[in-house]
């Protein structure tokens, strides 16, 4: 599954702009008044503000598998803390084949950087953030996650990927995932309980299809794909 947008909502776009552009030098597509589009890879994040937003997300950018290492020295160099469980601010994830590294942006959002060694995309570059291959994990809160993973899977045409399918389930594959979690269960590694905001994602399909989730906070859409 390949993530094209998400669309979430921030209440401070200025420092979203001043850490995503100034900071991390990710490409600004479009900055005004209360919308800023950003580049990462093949994806787009559109960031709308909202005065009164208490909105926080988990999006996952997917690096080339062999720079996990690379990409924490090159946040670390520009100040960025890394979450930590347990003494350890790298996480290995067997089952998934990936390793991942997680921090927080200033709206609070838990971003990671995940590296799938499944897949084959290595860089012999420095790690800049060009280097981003795009979006592969967009946070999905739901109150039924049994009903919520077979609504999505059907009208999409996708598979469960990892987990239980009855508290988390991981939709799509290595390339692309909604992570549909239970409200109440805590996010890894930080272990705040999610909330349910206002959020779109765009994937690429074969057929125009769209799907409305749980209190119409979610709208998941397919664009056709040109190829």
């Amino acid at each position: 599954m390949n993530i094209l947008k998400i669309e979430v909502r921030t209440k401070c776009l200025e420092s979203i702009k001043q850490f995503y552009g100034d900071l991390l030098n990710f490409e600004i597509m479009e900055f005004s008044g209360n919308r800023m589009i950003l580049q990462a890879g093949t994806s787009t994040i559109i960031f709308n503000e909202e005065d009164e937003s208490e909105a926080f997300y988990h999006i996952a950018f997917s690096i080339p598998s062999n720079q996990l290492s690379e990409a924490k020295k090159w946040l670390e160099n520009k100040g960025i803390e890394l979450i930590t469980k347990d003494n350890e601010d790298q996480f290995e994830f067997i089952d998934w084949s990936a390793s991942a590294c997680y921090f927080y942006d200033p709206d609070g959002n838990l971003i990671e950087f995940i590296a799938h060694h499944s897949i084959d995309h290595t860089s012999s570059d420095s790690f800049q953030a060009k280097s981003i291959l795009h979006v592969s994990e967009i946070g999905l809160p739901v109150d039924d996650v049994r009903v919520e993973t077979k609504r999505i899977c059907e009208r999409f045409g996708l598979s469960l990927w990892r987990g239980d399918g009855e508290q988390f389930a991981a939709i799509g594959d290595e390339n692309g995932l909604f992570i549909v979690t239970d409200k109440n269960r805590p996010w890894f590694p930080d272990n705040r309980l999610p909330g349910m905001f206002p959020t779109a994602v765009t994937i690429k399909g074969k057929q125009e299809l769209n799907l409305q989730m749980g209190r119409q906070l979610y709208l998941l859409n397919a664009e056709p794909s040109l190829v």
